[in-house]
């Protein structure tokens, strides 16, 4: 099921597992960024990705809202999830402008010295924290932010496949977490049946949610399926948004505008999306 979340309690009901086939929501996203060469597509990726399991552990109107700065404190990574699925993210304009990208790999890419900046919670109770990357790499770090935020061992897993022109083949997401009074080694555990298992998804990938049960009952000896969620790109933006980019501009820059009869056009960085502002609106300002 894609884009759905499985949510299950193994080994004997001490880990919360999750896991998530969100090929076509990598999809949505690589569409809007179909130039983005193939070390950048990794990154984009698996930053959505790890942030699409992670909506299944908000709750409410909940919101959590990612920022990876990279060592070269102008390339940025932004995405964001919500209680209820959706999910977005982007690269920056630097980061997309910067070269030589083809042969670098996601640890030359973030470097030694990147950091992670968290905004969590909902609209009148929120909280920020700032990690750094000591591994070099999304998901491992975006898992060490939770240790350090939460103080609770846990394990975020993300492998995207692409082909060799850069198409996206598929994507899939797993979060481990322990649960109160756990012993650690059973997140050790669950890694190193991961690892050993890289067809894992491809055996979890099952239509029905007892299949799950039991695919999960005979790779970590016991499974509880107790819920689904989805989660799904969506951007939110509308054109009411970018009125404050017209009321940026100064007033000669809207009066040449009119005076030329040229329409303003605002570009979404998130979807794409283009919005048109015509003569009678910027008229309007004055």
């Amino acid at each position: 099921m894609q884009n759905a979340i499985v949510k299950a309690l193994i080994k004997e009901e001490q880990i919360r597992l999750y896991f998530i086939d969100n090929s076509q929501l990598l999809h949505d996203i690589y569409a809007l960024n179909q130039e983005l060469p193939k070390p950048l597509k990794l990154l984009l990726g698996k930053t959505i990705s790890a942030m699409s399991i992670l909506s299944g552990t908000l709750k409410g109107n909940q919101r959590m809202s990612l920022q990876v700065t990279l060592s070269n404190t102008r390339h940025k990574i932004f995405a964001e999830a919500e209680a209820n699925g959706n999910v977005r993210g982007y690269l920056n304009e630097e980061l997309l402008r910067s070269s030589n990208i083809e042969e670098k790999s996601m640890q030359d890419l973030i470097g030694p010295s990147g950091m992670i900046r968290v905004i969590k919670g909902s609209e009148m109770n929120q909280f920020t924290s700032i990690t750094d990357m000591p591994n070099q790499h999304i998901t491992d770090d975006i898992a060490n932010y939770i240790v350090q935020s939460d103080q609770t061992p846990t394990y975020l897993y993300s492998d995207i496949q692409l082909d060799k022109g850069g198409f996206l083949l598929s994507s899939h997401a797993l979060f481990a977490q322990l649960l109160p009074s756990a012993p650690p080694h059973l997140l050790s555990e669950v890694k190193m049946i991961v690892k050993a298992n890289p067809d894992i998804f491809s055996k979890l990938n099952a239509e029905e949610a007892n299949d799950s049960e039991e695919v999960l009952t005979q790779l970590f000896g016991d499974a509880k399926i107790i819920g689904h969620s989805s989660s799904q790109f969506f951007c939110g933006c509308s054109k009411e948004m970018f009125y404050g980019m017209l009321y940026s501009l100064s007033e000669e820059e809207i009066k040449r505008s009119i005076e030329r009869k040229e329409d303003i056009e605002a570009l979404c960085h998130i979807c794409g999306k283009t919005y048109t502002f015509e003569q009678k609106e910027m008229q309007q300002l004055f």
